[in-house]
C-alpha cells in the first residue's frame, strides 16, 4: 500500500511539473526551496557549515548573513534540480541538447567519442549534458546508486535511461561493464566527489581533509583512457553550461602512488568547478568532511 501511494505521489508530481509553464514551474520550485531552507533545521546547519568551508577557501564572505543567503540559494538550486528531474525527461533529445552550451566542444568531442573516464560532481545538473552527448552521437555507461525506497529508484531509472544514449548499471556491479566499455572505446561517466563506499583515499578539498573514491583514477590507469573532470552549471531556467578539464599528474608506474596522484589532481579540478557557483554543489546536503561536529553532519 505504501509503495502504491509513493508511486502515485511521484506520478502526480511528474504531471504537475510538466503541465506548468516554465516560469511558473521554476517560481514554484524556488518557493519550495526557500520553505525547505526555513524548516529543515538540521539539513540547513549541515549545508551552511560545509558552504562556510568553501567560502573561506575561495575568499567569499563568511559572515552570518552571507552564509545564510548562500545556504538559502543552495536549497533553491537543489529544488530546481528536482524540478528538472521531473520536467526535462519529457523533452526530446534534440530539445535538451539545445539547452546546453558545451565549452571547447571541438576539442572534447573527439576525445569523448574515443572513450574516456569522465568524473563528475553532484553539482548543477549534469543530466542535460549527458543528453547533449547523446544528441551528438556519444554513448555512455554510467553506474547508478540503487536508491531506496525501490519506487524512487525505478522512477529515477526510467527518467535517466530512456532514449538518452546512456546505459545504466547498478554501482555495485559496475566495474566489469565500465572496463569493457572503455576498452571498446565507449565513454564512462561516474561521480567522484563523495566516497560512498567509505574506502577511498585521503584527499584535501577546500582546505579540509576528506576521502574521495579511487574508482575514476583506477579505471583510467587500468584501461589507458584519459581521465576528464566535468561539471554542468545551471545558468538559467532550462539553460546549462558544460565544461571539462583534463585530470593529469606525473606518473611513476607505481599503481598506488599514481592513483593517489590522480585522485588529488581530481580534487583540484572539483574545486575549480565549484568555486564560481558553490550554491549549486548539492553534495553539501550530505556529510563531506568527517571532522565536522556531529550536530552539523546530521
Amino acid at each position: 500500500m505504501r509503495g502504491a501511494l509513493l508511486r502515485l505521489a511521484l506520478r502526480a508530481a511528474d504531471l504537475v511539473a510538466i503541465s506548468l509553464p516554465r516560469p511558473v514551474a521554476y517560481a514554484l520550485a524556488d518557493l519550495v526551496g526557500r520553505a525547505w531552507h526555513r524548516f529543515a533545521h538540521e539539513r540547513r546547519a549541515l549545508v551552511t557549515a560545509q558552504l562556510a568551508r568553501v567560502s573561506a577557501a575561495t575568499g567569499r564572505p563568511t559572515d552570518e548573513r552571507a552564509l545564510r543567503r548562500l545556504a538559502r540559494d543552495a536549497f533553491v538550486a537543489h529544488a530546481r534540480y528536482y524540478l528538472e528531474v521531473l520536467r526535462i525527461p519529457h523533452y526530446s533529445v534534440e530539445r535538451i541538447g539545445r539547452m546546453v552550451i558545451a565549452d571547447d566542444w571541438d576539442h572534447w568531442g573527439p576525445i569523448l567519442r574515443e572513450g574516456a573516464v569522465v568524473v563528475t560532481i553532484h553539482f548543477g545538473n549534469f543530466e542535460p549534458y549527458g543528453t547533449f552527448l547523446a544528441a551528438n552521437g556519444i554513448h555512455a555507461v554510467v553506474p547508478m546508486e540503487v536508491l531506496k525506497p525501490r519506487e524512487v529508484y525505478e522512477f529515477m531509472l526510467a527518467r535517466r535511461a530512456t532514449g538518452r544514449g546512456v546505459t545504466l548499471v547498478p554501482v555495485e556491479k559496475s566495474r566489469r561493464p565500465m572496463i569493457a566499455a572503455l576498452r571498446a572505446g565507449t565513454m564512462v561517466a561516474l561521480a567522484g566527489d563523495r566516497d560512498l563506499g567509505g574506502n577511498g583515499l585521503p584527499a584535501t578539498l577546500f582546505g579540509h581533509s576528506t576521502t574521495l573514491p579511487t574508482g575514476p583514477a583506477a579505471l583510467a590507469l587500468l584501461t589507458g583512457r584519459p581521465l576528464v573532470a566535468a561539471a554542468c552549471w545551471r545558468v538559467g531556467p532550462e539553460r546549462f553550461r558544460g565544461h571539462a578539464w583534463p585530470v593529469e599528474a606525473p606518473l611513476t608506474g607505481d599503481r598506488q602512488q599514481d592513483v593517489a596522484a590522480l585522485t588529488d589532481a581530481m580534487a583540484r579540478r572539483f574545486e575549480e568547478a565549484i568555486e564560481p557557483m558553490p550554491e549549486q554543489w548539492w553534495a553539501t546536503f550530505q556529510p563531506l568532511w568527517p571532522d565536522l561536529p556531529e550536530r552539523d553532519a546530521a
